[in-house]
């Protein structure tokens, strides 16, 4: 929030989307943050609304990323008075104007992204194909434009999504990123990689651009410090947030000393996390061998294709 307010002059109206874990400190925190900037800050409480969530979302959600990254599926109902807004994953640094992003045309569209290349093998475009999407268009969840207004004409996101998440269920690799990307194929603007900048691996790459972290590795989240560049650039944005307002040398050290601690492998587990790591790289030659992929998505969807004759 803070890296946004710094690199823009328009005015900006930040909305939260958080349940009951958020703290009356952190809430203060915010406001402060966006009073300093002279921004705007709209908390948007979702706790009541995230008991709606299919049982099938949940266990999705529990195996797969967190309950909140779902509460992205509440925008288009919760904001029903805003017709565009961008939408940014916690794990992101924002190092350009935000208006670039917002100026982009998607009048035609539902939104707005940056594809994943990661995406481009066969065992995922079949993948794909059966859940009704594709891979070249198939874009990061974590950085969206919205257009609120043409998502709302294809009627409620939350409830549409939870009818799509039952259907697919044995299809989904990701969360909520499957949902959106197959909910509004063909209406998904590609958009310049610069607004999800998601491997900064040296100082130049950080300059103009959204940079952020989707990671499982430790040692590579954007708050973690393990040496790399878009770390640097996130303390230096927390030290201008509230949370870093009034720290003491001692306080930072300590602030710093336990992010560098989490960061690291501890040394009497180093074996274990050797060990987890072979298996899980044997798994995934085993799982991810694009014959085999195939094969298991095709016979996934006859099975679900029988399964509804019968039931029907």
């Amino acid at each position: 929030m803070t890296s946004i307010f710094e690199n823009t002059k328009s005015k900006v109206i930040i909305h939260l989307l958080h349940d009951d874990t958020l703290t009356e400190e952190n809430r203060k925190k915010f406001i402060r943050t966006a009073e300093k900037y002279s921004q705007g800050i709209d908390f948007v409480d979702v706790s009541e609304r995230k008991k709606n969530f299919s049982q099938t979302a949940v266990e999705l959600a529990r195996r797969k990323c967190t309950i909140g990254s779902l509460y992205r599926l509440f925008i288009p109902e919760v904001l029903n008075d805003v017709s565009k807004i961008i939408y940014l994953d916690c794990d992101i640094v924002v190092n350009l104007d935000i208006k670039e992003m917002w100026d982009i045309d998607i009048n035609s569209y539902c939104m707005a992204g940056v594809h994943c290349k990661d995406f481009e093998f066969l065992s995922e475009a079949v993948r794909d194909k059966l859940n009704g999407s594709s891979c070249k268009t198939f874009i990061n969840a974590g950085v969206m434009l919205m257009n609120l207004d043409k998502i709302r004409e294809r009627g409620n996101l939350f409830w549409n999504s939870m009818a799509w998440v039952d259907e697919h269920i044995y299809l989904m690799r990701f969360s909520d990123q499957d949902i959106i990307n197959n909910l509004f194929h063909g209406s998904i603007k590609l958009i310049n990689p610069k607004f999800n900048n998601s491997n900064p691996r040296e100082e130049n790459m950080l300059n103009n651009s959204i940079i952020h972290t989707p990671t499982k590795n430790i040692a590579h989240r954007i708050w973690s410090l393990s040496g790399l560049p878009s770390q640097k650039l996130y303390w230096k944005y927390y030290l201008k947030s509230a949370w870093g307002e009034n720290k003491s040398a001692d306080d930072m050290i300590n602030i710093l000393f336990q992010a560098a601690s989490k960061s690291s492998i501890p040394a009497h587990s180093y074996k274990q996390y050797l060990t987890r790591v072979c298996v899980s790289t044997f798994r995934k030659l085993l799982w991810t061998n694009p014959l085999a992929e195939i094969i298991r998505y095709i016979l996934i969807y006859t099975f679900l294709k029988i399964k509804r004759a019968i039931f029907r």
